[in-house]
């Protein structure tokens, strides 16, 4: 009996060893890996280590950083991730940080919670510079996410936001303000077989906007014996976009990223960042295309402030209030516009009543997806009047 007991001791005593070993080689490793800044497969910034202080120490916010560096630091963490995800599959789980896995391989951002004390703030702030500036020609059109659009391919039981009464509301306010609404869902639901969403990215695809454009000529004054043929280019076939990056899903998969050109007389532009103070003769950046975020190629990304010159014989100035979705819409407008002003409120700091002033703004337009318009809490300190 004696021996059999010695036999379970050693035993426990060998797994005790091993396993003490194992973590602290892990600790040892995790000590001495580089640390990263960026991760491709997550496609964002990772925390770096926090510096101490009295102040940051006392009021916890040193500890609260450093469990997030060493979170994002931790050895081989792409690929502890990658295995929660598939064990979240396995087990039933029918999304990851805010990301359905869908059918026919899309993943599908959850539709966003409406923000009611942001949206009152920029509801009023809409109809307050719509009141402002009457002899302004104002246009709004808020994009539907896949979700809503593409609902048909979100897994069983998932239970999301009805953003159609978000828009249908909005639509209600400005209308009453005078301002003209664009009705992007329409167009999008008779095209919703069509790839006009990324299967892999938040954003709508160029197709998709091109149908929203097309949709907008109308409403925007553009008539229809001027419109301008476009043709669609693929730039890149190896796109994988934001949406499998935070939710660990498809990784593996690629798809294209279409530009479209007119047919024929393309309009030249010059294209000048304002605050990074720099030009280009192209609305497209071709060096984003070797990056893990290749929809930055359109417009180079998101800027606070983006004033584009171009050729057209038309004298109408145009200001886009807008999220990330206008970057690969405002292509279609530049044959109808002698200048397009591009503000991002996200980034923006300047004096709105100045830029208007200045660049002798004819027609406005707010062009944002529904979940960051409905989340936004920076639109309304960009439309206030100093």
């Amino acid at each position: 009996m004696n021996r059999v007991n010695r036999k379970r001791r050693k035993v426990r005593l060998w797994m005790a060893l091993g396993f003490i070993s194992c973590i602290a080689l892990l600790v040892l490793a995790d000590g001495i890996t580089k640390e990263r800044k960026f991760s491709e497969e997550e496609n964002r910034m990772l925390a770096t280590k926090p510096k101490a202080s009295v102040e940051t120490v006392m009021s916890g916010k040193f500890m609260s950083q450093y469990e997030k560096y060493k979170s994002d630091q931790f050895l081989g963490r792409d690929f502890w991730v990658s295995l929660k995800t598939k064990a979240d599959l396995l087990l039933g789980k029918k999304d990851s940080n805010g990301v359905f896995k869908g059918a026919d391989g899309y993943l599908l951002e959850e539709i966003s919670v409406l923000d009611e004390a942001s949206y009152k703030e920029n509801m009023d702030a809409v109809t307050a510079f719509a009141a402002r500036y009457p002899d302004l020609k104002m246009h709004m059109l808020i994009a539907p996410n896949a979700a809503n659009i593409l609902k048909e391919k979100l897994p069983a039981f998932a239970a999301t936001e009805d953003q159609n009464a978000q828009l249908k509301r909005t639509e209600e306010i400005v209308s009453a303000a005078g301002i003209q609404w664009i009705d992007a869902a329409k167009t999008l639901n008779q095209h919703k077989n069509e790839e006009i969403y990324y299967r892999t990215d938040h954003h709508w695809t160029t197709k998709g906007a091109y149908y929203a454009f097309q949709e907008a000529a109308g409403d925007l004054g553009i008539l229809q014996e001027e419109m301008t043929a476009f043709v669609p280019h693929t730039v890149t076939e190896e796109f994988n976009g934001t949406l499998s990056a935070t939710s660990g899903y498809e990784r593996s998969r690629r798809e294209n990223i279409d530009i479209y050109l007119p047919e024929k007389n393309d309009t030249e532009v010059v294209v000048n960042y304002v605050e990074e103070k720099e030009k280009s003769a192209s609305m497209y950046s071709s060096e984003k295309l070797e990056e893990k975020d290749k929809y930055g190629m359109f417009l180079n990304g998101n800027h606070a402030l983006v004033d584009i010159k171009t050729t057209s014989e038309k004298n109408r100035r145009l200001l886009i209030l807008k999220d990330s979705y206008a970057n690969c819409f405002v292509p279609f407008l530049t044959p109808y516009y002698r200048e397009i002003v591009l503000v991002d409120p996200r980034y923006y700091y300047g004096d709105l009543d100045d830029l208007i002033e200045e660049d002798r703004i004819t027609d406005v337009l707010f062009l944002y997806n529904g979940n960051t318009f409905f989340t936004d809490n920076n639109l309304s300190g960009v439309l206030a009047s100093e």
